[in-house]
């Protein structure tokens, strides 16, 4: 459990820690599917090896403690004067590789999903991996052709299971709709307000953790309990000031 009053925040770019920062900050939020949600890491007056760290930077990592608050690959780096100084702004995103990456194949009658699915990743040239495709894996009675983005790709093929991509610093995963097991509890004292309730899903603040997309959770509160799939997370931490808070949306499947 991570302690709430820990407001440090590690900075990895490339997979080296950034040195050199004092304030920095990361919000952003990501689902499941593949659209390129983006994370802002603002960075206020980095020394010169800190902000050329985040300037070359191919992938964007935020860690607090041992929980993994947001990764994904830089899209664009900025740097601008406010009233207290320089910051060095960097907008990253986990999906924006595939979302990038053009792809034109066909596959076979009688190719699975799973196979599909990673005949579009190989394609891509991303060199990202297939995971896990839980759930059924069907085989197709026709042959498919594919052209477009690799993410809307993937994602089209897994709207056949039904199943909803994800990425992990690892590889790609899917989450099927339903039929998953627990594994993940939050309680009252991960929790910093009262849930909310709306269309079906749960809205949950919580302390800044890494809580993973694509997972069962089972949420306890005062004599209540409710499980769902956890389809979206979001961040707000600033290691020194204002905001520190994170909210996940659950779809209920009680």
């Amino acid at each position: 459990m991570s302690n709430p009053m820990i407001r440090s925040l590690t900075v990895m770019a490339d997979g080296e820690r950034v040195k050199g920062l004092n304030r920095v900050s990361v919000t952003g939020r990501e689902s499941l599917g593949l659209e390129p949600l983006p994370f802002i890491l603002r960075a206020w007056n980095p020394d010169d090896s800190a902000h050329a760290m985040l300037a070359a930077a191919k992938t964007i990592t935020v860690l607090r403690e041992n929980s993994l608050l947001a990764a994904g690959q830089a899209a664009g780096v900025y740097r601008r004067t406010v009233p207290e100084g320089m910051i060095t702004e960097v907008v990253f995103s986990p999906n924006l590789a595939l979302w990038e990456a053009p792809v034109s194949l066909s596959v076979e009658a009688g190719t699975s999903v799973s196979e599909t699915v990673q005949r579009i990743l190989n394609a891509s040239g991303t060199g990202i991996r297939l995971l896990t495709c839980a759930g059924p894996d069907p085989v197709f009675s026709r042959g498919q052709a594919f052209r477009g983005r690799a993410a809307e790709c993937v994602n089209d093929v897994l709207s056949a299971v039904p199943a909803r991509a994800y990425m992990t610093e690892a590889g790609l995963c899917a989450a099927p709709a339903e039929g998953l097991p627990v594994s993940l509890t939050l309680t009252e004292s991960d929790l910093t307000d009262v849930p909310v309730f709306t269309g079906g899903k749960m809205i949950l603040r919580t302390k800044p953790a890494g809580w993973p997309l694509g997972k069962r959770a089972k949420v306890k509160w005062k004599n209540e309990s409710t499980e769902g799939l956890v389809t979206e997370r979001s961040i707000d931490a600033d290691n020194m000031t204002g905001s520190w808070q994170a909210e996940i949306i659950l779809e209920i499947q009680n």
